[in-house]
């Protein structure tokens, strides 16, 4: 197919229409699969980058409650069915062998990758203006077929309709443009999204410079319904300025002089978005985890936005060492104080100068908990004239459906849980527990409890791992994921216990559901780089940990903590050391990673010093039965990781015996 969508015949080669209901046809005789996951692995396959697969993550992707051995035997008559029904049709290009599964370069051809090319050209092609809810019909029946397989497909509907968006944005915005071209962008990008308040303003003004000014008025009206009647807001300043304009007749026109040339790409730099801890005035302690809980909703909020950068703290890193990534640096400063039995809010977000930009003030209250978030975000947006359409946030934003009661025992859970205490921990995993027996359908305390479960034995020293615990963890992990598939925290979840249950190729594929749910965030990426560390997949653990570097201004301690062990276990010593030292033994098996790197340098004494350091730190924090001497120290250590394969393992291992610590009789999956 070419760029505005029509099919090129070319002889062997697979016709592959993904919108609507998949449909395949080659040399003009159209082929029918009769097995449904037969679609769904020729449709993933598809719309893949490389166009080529593991076995295992299909068996993941389509599979993933079902047994290993069962799985792979269910993959392998899936394939054998579709082998034979393509290549009967003609069709050579799909390629099988005992790990993977690929279609060959240049042997298809789909509706949905000619309809991307149309739009990358400055086109609004036609499958996209006639579709209504694209996102939905990409791909369409094939929803139910699996828990995971519906998961990433809800994933790359949406990451396909950001791509369509991404291009259609600066296309419309082009003023050498021909008027038609420009109102057939904005018409296609209201079909991706109706409230996307920029592409309502360019038809408009289209419009009306054509002479039509009752359709411009019909545009506008169809959006503040819209708003009013969904989102329960309404158009922003500059649509309403603009609409003024109109009905006064006072629009001037915008043509372009002959030969525009079109807009330069605009620079990759961001805006810095500090947001400082929340100064309490007269906020008791019974509720002060609603304005921490606050904060950090919103900072998780904001952060899945490509807009910005969102730091944390009080001032943000020297601007010669963020220049180059930085446009505007900005500051949310908020004071929380007692109004009689609740809690107000005083935001500002002002200028790095200290020039205000915006400033609000209201209740913090459970019932306005996520319609204040939204509030916020969509006026700081506005505030720093980016453009955040109604829909785009609310997806971003949504409430759960849960009750007051339940989502505060949820909040006081999680504040306690970051305070890493043994007290804390037991009274927290009783406040999930009560949520889930009071609203057994509210996703986040099941993976508050598994967050625990995971944990545990790290933040423990001395606890050891429990295969009960891992099993009720990933059962509580799988339900997480069942009640709110689209949450990364929940995906991230069930990825680490996975892990933790050595069940590693089912377990790459949520963490990569979990990335591709929250691309932007530095926490999900370093989080992810750790696994395929353990993994033995060093060179993706290194480029995840790079965009994890890339994703904040500001990475914190913890950050670097899983930058030691990523860089360890690929081999690269001197780099480990670095982010020790920027790590700050923020973690307490820190200087155990500092031990063996230095003793892999050759730096022995340095090493043992270090090692012993170790030994110290966890036998004045054991939390276990058993005598902490130092073989029992070093056996908690050596197990704490769900290490696939006996070479990563083998290298810490060998790291911290050389640094003087025992390890005799100790094996790679002995616990």
């Amino acid at each position: 197919m070419d760029a505005s969508g029509t099919p090129a015949l070319i002889p062997g080669q697979l016709l592959l229409s993904l919108v609507g209901p998949l449909r395949l046809r080659c040399d003009g005789r159209e082929i029918r699969l009769r097995s449904r996951k037969a679609r769904a692995v020729l449709g993933y396959l598809a719309l893949s980058e490389s166009g080529e697969e593991s076995r295992e993550r299909l068996v993941g992707l389509l599979w993933s409650e079902s047994s290993e051995k069962r799985a792979r035997d269910a993959l392998r008559q899936v394939l054998h069915e579709l082998r034979e029904s393509l290549e009967e049709a003609g069709f050579q290009g799909l390629r099988t062998d005992r790990l993977s599964v690929a279609l060959a370069p240049g042997s298809i051809s789909t509706d949905v990758h000619a309809m991307l090319r149309a739009v990358e050209a400055g086109m609004a092609p036609g499958l996209l203006l006639d579709t209504a809810e694209l996102g939905e019909a990409v791909l369409q029946g094939l929803d139910d077929l699996d828990p995971a397989f519906r998961v990433w497909l809800l994933t790359t509907r949406q990451a396909l309709l950001d791509r369509l968006t991404r291009s259609l944005e600066p296309a419309m915005r082009r003023a050498d443009l021909p008027v038609e071209a420009r109102q057939n962008l904005a018409r296609a990008m209201l079909r991706l999204d109706p409230t996307h308040e920029e592409a309502c303003r360019i038809l408009m003004r289209c419009l009306a410079e054509a002479g039509d000014t009752s359709a411009a008025l019909r545009v506008y009206n169809a959006l503040f319904n819209l708003l009013d009647a969904e989102f329960d807001t309404e158009p922003t300043s500059a649509t309403l300025k603009l609409l003024a304009e109109i009905k006064l007749g006072r629009l001037e026109p915008s043509a372009a002089a002959p030969g525009a040339s079109p807009p330069q790409p605009q620079s990759a730099a961001r805006i810095a978005l500090l947001v400082e801890p929340f100064q309490l005035n007269g906020v008791p302690p019974d509720q002060q985890h609603l304005t921490q809980g606050f904060r950090h909703d919103l900072m998780a909020c904001l952060v899945r936005f490509r807009e910005w950068f969102v730091a944390d703290g009080y001032a943000l890193p020297p601007a010669e060492q963020i220049g180059h990534r930085v446009s505007a640096r900005y500051r949310i400063r908020t004071t929380a104080y007692r109004a009689g039995e609740g809690i107000r809010l005083t935001m500002i977000l002002a200028e790095e100068s200290g020039i205000w930009v915006w400033t609000e003030s209201a209740d913090l209250t459970l019932d306005g908990w996520y319609e204040m978030q939204s509030r916020i975000v969509r006026h700081i947006a506005v505030s720093l004239n980016l453009q955040i359409s109604a829909a785009r946030l609310n997806r971003l934003a949504a409430e759960p459906d849960v009750s007051l009661a339940a989502f505060d025992q949820w909040l006081r859970g999680q504040a306690m849980i970051l305070r890493f205490s043994a007290q804390d921990w037991a009274r927290a995993e009783a406040l999930f527990s009560e949520c889930i027996a009071q609203t057994p359908q509210f996703s986040p305390p099941y993976s508050g409890l598994v967050q625990m479960d995971n944990a545990v034995h790290i933040v423990h020293p001395g606890v050891r791992r429990e295969r009960a615990r891992e099993v009720r963890s990933l059962e509580r992990a799988r339900r997480a994921v069942q009640l709110d598939p689209m949450d990364s925290r929940a995906q991230l979840c069930l990825g680490w216990s996975l892990a933790m249950c050595n069940q590693h190729a089912q377990a790459d594929v949520h963490m990569r559901l979990a990335r591709d749910l929250n691309q932007y965030d530095s926490w999900t990426l370093i989080s992810t780089a750790l696994f395929h560390s353990f993994r033995g997949q060093h060179d993706a653990a290194a480029k995840l940990a790079g965009l994890a570097l890339d994703a904040t201004l500001q990475p914190s301690a913890t950050h670097w903590a899983y930058q030691v062990s990523i860089a360890y276990l690929r081999g690269d010593d001197e780099a480990a050391l670095e982010a020790c030292d920027l790590a700050q033994d923020r973690i307490h098996t820190l200087p155990a990673w500092r031990a063996a790197s230095l003793a892999r340098l050759g730096r022995r004494d340095e090493a043992v010093a270090a090692a012993q350091r170790f030994l110290r730190g966890i036998r004045g924090n054991w939390h276990g039965t058993t005598e902490p001497d130092d073989a029992e120290i070093t056996r908690w250590l050596l197990h704490l990781y769900p290490m696939r394969n006996p070479a990563e393992w083998n290298r810490l291992r060998d790291g911290v015996a050389m640094a003087g610590l025992p390890v005799a009789g100790l094996r790679h999956g002995d616990w």
